[in-house]
């Protein structure tokens, strides 16, 4: 770049990042989980987020070098299977995440075409999406920064928007009875569960440790950034989160799950044209903001893999670069795997693997920086963290089993798989 960032573009980069189209794909799941407690599993999510980002910051801070989740593992274990499981986890969590975008895109571009998201038409919309940004990829364009961010505000008011006038509707129009049935309808665990299903709306803040040496004040700044746009992010799902199960009943979210906010959206209204308008400008937000988080996703995706594979945790086929210094079939396998994941999972069973996907690494990350007495930062914070991040995994776990076994074994099987694929390839490395 060749101007540094200051702290309001950092803070920009990060809200974005976070809130990349997360909140438009994961909410309704949330709220069939949790039910009323949807907005505290965000905020709960939230503080652990915040807890996670210290321990980057400070793990960055340490080591001085770029690089995240996997350069951590590196630097810290002499075992090589653990640093290319992290890699295989960091990489497959973040086809996930695009998987998730697509499947948003799919479900609200159907539903603003020929009026519902549940056919044919989400599934080929989600991959043609895939396709289109992986072909842009290739050729080693990206968006602008300006344009990012220009998005980035848009968003931000959409959904500030969105919620104060859902509270206005709430509270001072009297349309709409909060917690009806009690805040924890689905019981007292039910927003821990929950947040197995939106961890993920909270990992974008990892990109800013990937390049703080283009941010004005570096580690300060960053540190100061990561901070800021995991609480504005949080304060706005909170919000979201409970105007929606709030406006909505239990039947309503479950008949609409892909496309909840923009029906939550519409609801704040009385007059059956500006219900419409509502909806589609919800809509449209979604479109903008999912694609624009699977470009992002998928550049960073394949360098990340790019990367990985030079440190030898991934097949060199990853590391092959074309004449633009694109990764290109790094891209490509990514893409492949996005779309087999979008076109195959429901909604569901994306958003939850991602979600655990991201726990799993955001822990280690947390039990790294609480181990090591050696760096500068406050034990408790990382200790926070990783209690955090590994409390609700068992919980979402039997809750799948409980419920919704074929999801038990698609969650367990992929990252079953993840372990036999890491050590086929340390043994046929080593041979």
């Amino acid at each position: 770049m060749s101007e540094q960032l200051g702290l309001r573009e950092v803070v920009a980069m990060g809200v974005g990042g976070l809130i990349g189209g997360g909140i438009f794909a994961v909410l309704g799941v949330a709220a069939e989980i949790a039910g009323n407690a949807a907005f505290l599993a965000y905020l709960i999510a939230g503080g652990v987020a915040m807890a996670s980002g210290y321990s980057y910051a400070r793990l960055t801070a340490h080591l001085d070098e770029e690089g995240g989740s996997f350069t951590f593992v590196e630097h810290y274990t002499s075992n090589e299977n653990v640093a290319g499981l992290v890699g295989w986890t960091l990489i497959v969590g973040y086809v996930g995440t695009m998987a998730m975008y697509a499947f948003a895109f799919g479900s609200f571009a159907a539903d603003l075409l020929v009026g519902t998201s549940g056919t044919w038409l989400r599934g080929a919309l989600s991959i043609g999406i895939i396709v289109m940004f992986t072909g842009i990829n290739l050729m080693g364009v990206r968006e602008s920064g300006e344009s990012q961010d220009i998005l980035v505000y848009v968003k931000v008011t959409i959904l500030f928007a969105f919620g104060l006038v859902g509270l206005w509707t709430i509270f001072v129009g009297h349309r709409a009875q909060p917690f009806v049935g009690g805040i924890f309808s689905k019981g007292l665990l039910a927003p821990i569960v929950g947040i197995g299903a939106i961890f993920v709306s909270f990992e974008g803040f990892q990109l800013l440790s990937y390049e703080y040496t283009d941010i004005e004040g570096g580690i300060d700044t960053m540190e100061g950034g990561i901070y800021l746009s995991i609480a504005i992010s949080t304060v706005i799902y909170v919000l979201v989160a409970f105007v929606t199960t709030t406006v909505l009943s239990p039947k309503q979210i479950l008949q609409s799950k892909e496309t909840v906010l923009a029906v939550a959206a519409s609801m704040l209204f009385a007059d059956p044209l500006i219900q419409r308008a509502a909806f589609v400008l919800v809509a449209v937000a979604a479109l903008f903001s999912t694609t624009s988080a699977i470009n992002a996703t998928l550049f960073g995706t394949a360098r990340l893999a790019h990367k990985v594979a030079k440190e030898g945790a991934l097949p060199q086929l990853f590391s092959f670069q074309n004449k633009n210094g694109v990764p290109t079939w790094s891209l490509i396998i990514i893409a492949g795997l996005t779309a087999v994941f979008t076109a195959l999972g429901t909604l569901e069973e994306i958003t939850s693997f991602a979600s655990i996907a991201f726990a799993l690494v955001f822990g280690t990350v947390n039990y790294i920086c609480f181990r090591d007495s050696d760096i500068d930062r406050s034990p408790l914070i990382p200790g926070i963290g990783l209690v955090g991040t590994v409390a609700f995994l068992p919980l979402i776990l039997w809750h799948y089993l409980r419920t919704q076994p074929t999801m038990f074994y698609y969650v367990g099987g992929i990252f079953l798989a993840l372990v036999i694929l890491e050590l086929a390839y340390s043994e046929r490395r080593r041979l």
